[in-house]
């Protein structure tokens, strides 16, 4: 690193020292949506069936379709892990050897899910309910025999379906 020594009282308000950080729990504060929410991957559709069949997944409630940044999508469903403590917003299993190794290995310093579920406009997603799916349908393209041409590009997509209120 080069340069001059910055004191962090100069940075600004949201600087920390790195034992601050080291010290510190990431996620202290945070309502778990890794714990809240499952993902799984979608495939990007193609199709007027592909199309049709994701408005028919998202008319069951507590799911959604997220595309993100990178042209992936997801389908997201509202389940709650068995294994949380949902008034600490804790893992009941956390230091144990019953905690999955998936969230052994997850690291809270670059959490994803803290980025993109705890604030109301999410930097690398679209989250899409029934009704934000619809409005995106009307951007999209099909030709004669049902292929997708066209679906808004993703900073298109992020002003056609604004983030959902709350």
């Amino acid at each position: 690193m080069t340069g001059a020594f910055i004191p962090v009282e100069a940075v600004g308000r949201n600087a920390r020292r790195f034992t601050d950080m080291a010290e510190a729990n990431p996620c202290d504060g945070c309502s778990a949506p890794c714990c809240r929410i499952v993902l799984t991957p979608h495939p990007t559709p193609q199709t007027f069936t592909d199309l049709d069949y994701i408005r028919y997944l998202l008319g069951f409630p507590g799911t959604e379709l997220i595309v993100s940044r990178d042209g992936a999508w997801q389908q997201l469903s509202h389940r709650t892990c068995s294994l949380l403590d949902t008034a600490e917003a804790r893992c009941t299993v956390h230091g144990t050897p019953r905690k999955p190794k998936v969230c052994v290995f997850f690291s809270p310093y670059r959490c994803w899910y803290k980025r993109n579920f705890t604030v109301a406009d999410p930097p690398d997603i679209v989250r899409l309910d029934l009704a934000r799916f619809e409005t995106m349908l009307q951007a999209c393209v099909l030709d004669d025999s049902g292929r997708l041409v066209r679906v808004p590009p993703w900073e298109q997509l992020r002003e056609l379906v604004p983030p959902p209120a709350g």
